[in-house]
């Protein structure tokens, strides 16, 4: 009996490819099920092998008749772990769920249900960018359109002449939750209702779409970013919409950006991807500006309708109403309920006080392990840390034991509180306090698109994709805040924030109006909103060039976390001395310092960031930093590697 050795890729947090045996010729892309560190796990074939001079373990078990993971993909698997500098055990274990890939296919698939198909007439715009798109082989298409501009309908032309060539699409989107009238606009185009995947589904339901997808049975699969990396050979065409979203980045590692890999892969599949947006990243711009993108920019909405008159109000000199809306919102706002209209307003802040302060002492009230003030949720009559999630009935002052707190700061239940009390049963709100399901989303959602209720208060969830054409009026509270953060791309997430929920007023045979409540009016992003054009880009990346940020370089972020402050100060010294010594010239560090929340559920954090101007210093500054670390690391002490950084905090 001859032994053949493989090596197998396992979804684990180390290096993840170990030597195994087998009597059986298996090949490549095949699972199998493998004894680990005395646990049954389920990896894939990689690459034959040699025989080892240790001694090997037997393959337990083979899975399916043929390969589910194709050259492909497992080249692709190799290249993420490539650029974020980690191992492809590590780089597997973030992408694909290990429960999901145990899965046997014992499923039995339904017949698709086919539905009355309604075409739409594209404008000149959209057919101009859907005949340049070449299905046969790959470029990446930004597409730059207004919102309201129809770059779905785009989407979907390219989608339906890939599917006609037998090919499968993937549609991908930041956020799940909101894909309710997207699904119902899709469905009409394409004559089928497109299947969805994320995590929030429950596990029967994301093993029939992944086994279904896999096997050819779904055609056109919308989904977060889990859904890129369902395993298939037949992907003929990738959309990534609302690309300048920061939940592409995934926080745990690896911490890959979704778009990023959507990119690789659709070069390495040689298929077309399409990325759109009305507010691209900095990034994607620039990328069109270097020709490794190509560049569509829609600038009139599809039906005609009219961009939203934007209205700057100078909160240092108006009157507040209900210590919340500058008076001219507020009597804007009493007309269009008058007249039957709807209306939104954005607040980036959930719960009913944003801080509270001891009224004794001052002392603001923080949570026991984080560095960060409490939330106050009058409606449970609670207060929140919304970095580890402890809830506390009663606060005690920690400086003067007083029990006397004063509310500070507005959040999306107090605004509703106010509004209802103006306007009773006319206010949805939707925010992650109140809004925990998709069901739910897709409720309240439905209760406004049939008028049910004139106002909708929310966060940025409420900002993108939505589409109510009675929708005239659109409030944005506390961008101040935004772009006070201690962020280099604070003025970026603060144009695209406003400019997407802008968007939202306007888009039918009403005009639209949108009112942006601040105390810096004369910030130089004002000027820019609802301009349809370069202005801002370019204004953004003179002031990256001139301070030499990204894109004009490259960034890592080390943050060491452990209940030891000195220790965590200690190792990030260490980890700076060599960093210095060794690549020297070549990087610019900086810290190490204490992060903007220096600490999470009681572990101390201290965050070092390294600059520079070519990715393969950025990747040296990466195996150093695991490298010393390894050697000086303490206990539980954790090291988090953050390459291409969208969080700073």
């Amino acid at each position: 009996m001859q032994y053949k050795y493989y090596d197998i890729l396992l979804s684990v947090p180390a290096e993840g490819v170990y030597t195994y045996c087998s009597t059986n010729n298996i090949p490549i892309g095949q699972r199998v099920t493998v004894s680990f560190r005395n646990k049954l796990k389920t990896g894939i074939i990689i690459a034959t092998s040699q025989k080892p001079d240790f001694e090997c373990k037997e393959v337990i078990e083979i899975f399916d008749e043929l390969p589910l993971f194709p050259i492909q993909y497992i080249e692709f698997i190799k290249s993420l772990a490539t650029y974020y500098a980690c191992s492809l055990g590590l780089a597997f274990y973030g992408i694909i769920s290990d429960k999901l890939l145990s899965q046997k296919q014992d499923i039995e698939y339904n017949q698709p249900e086919i539905y009355p198909t309604q075409n739409i007439q594209l404008n000149t715009e959209q057919l101009n960018i859907v005949n340049s798109i070449n299905i046969n082989q790959y470029n990446c298409h930004l597409i730059k359109g207004v919102t309201g501009s129809g770059k779905t309908e785009v989407y979907q032309e390219v989608a339906k002449q890939v599917i006609a060539q037998g090919k499968q699409v993937i549609y991908i989107v930041p956020e799940i939750s909101l894909t309710p009238q997207l699904i119902e606009r899709l469905t009409i185009r394409l004559g089928f209702k497109p299947a969805v995947f994320h995590s929030k589904l429950s596990m029967k339901e994301r093993k029939y779409n992944f086994f279904s997808f896999i096997n050819g049975k779904i055609k056109f699969l919308i989904g977060a970013r889990s859904a890129l990396f369902i395993p298939n050979n037949n992907i003929g065409l990738i959309i990534v919409d609302e690309e300048h979203e920061s939940t592409f980045k995934q926080d745990e590692a690896p911490s890959y950006h979704l778009r990023d890999m959507a990119v690789l892969y659709a070069k390495q599949l040689n298929i077309p991807i399409i990325l759109g947006s009305a507010t691209p990243s900095v990034e994607s711009i620039f990328n069109t500006l270097n020709n490794k993108y190509i560049l569509h920019e829609i600038n009139n909405r599809s039906n005609n309708a009219l961009m939203p008159n934007i209205h700057i109000i100078d909160m240092k000199n108006t009157e507040l109403i209900g210590d919340i809306f500058a008076e001219p919102i507020y009597d804007s706002l009493s007309n269009v309920i008058k007249q039957n209209e709807q209306a939104i307003v954005l607040l980036n802040r959930k719960g009913y006080a944003t801080n509270l302060y001891c009224v004794e002492c001052g002392e603001k009230a923080t949570c026991l392990n984080c560095s960060i003030g409490l939330v106050y949720f009058k409606s449970k009559n609670i207060c929140s840390c919304r970095y580890c999630g402890t809830e506390y009935k009663n606060i005690t002052c920690c400086n003067c034991g007083s029990h006397n707190f004063r509310e500070w700061g507005v959040g999306t239940e107090k605004i509703t509180e106010f509004l209802e009390s103006m306007f009773p049963n006319l206010v949805i709100r939707i925010d992650n306090d109140n809004t925990t399901t998709i069901k739910n989303m897709e409720k309240k959602l439905k209760k406004f698109e049939q008028k049910e209720a004139n106002i909708l208060v929310g966060t940025q969830l409420i900002a993108k994709g939505l589409h109510f054409p009675d929708v005239t009026f659109v409030a944005i509270l506390g961008i101040d805040n935004l772009l006070a953060m201690p962020d280099f791309r604070a003025t970026e997430k603060a144009y695209q924030l406003i400019t997407q929920i802008a968007g939202r007023a306007g888009r039918s045979h009403l005009s639209g109006n949108v009112y942006i409540q601040t105390f810096a009016p004369h910030e130089p992003i004002f000027q820019y909103i609802n301009t349809n054009n370069m202005d801002f880009y370019n204004w953004e990346l003179n002031r990256r060039q001139m301070v030499e940020y990204p894109p004009y370089t490259k960034l890592v972020r080390f943050v060491i976390s452990y209940m030891d402050k000195d220790a965590c100060y200690n190792i990030a010294r260490y980890i700076t001395k060599i960093l210095d010594n060794t690549l020297q010239n070549n990087i610019f560090i900086y810290g190490p310092t204490e992060a903007e929340v220096s600490k999470i559920k009681n572990k101390h954090r201290i965050a070092i960031m390294i600059k520079a101007w070519n990715n393969s210093y950025i990747n040296k500054s990466i195996n150093i930093a695991q490298k010393t670390f390894q050697k000086y690391k303490k206990g539980s002490m954790i090291l988090k590697i953050d390459k291409d950084p969208i969080f700073m905090i």
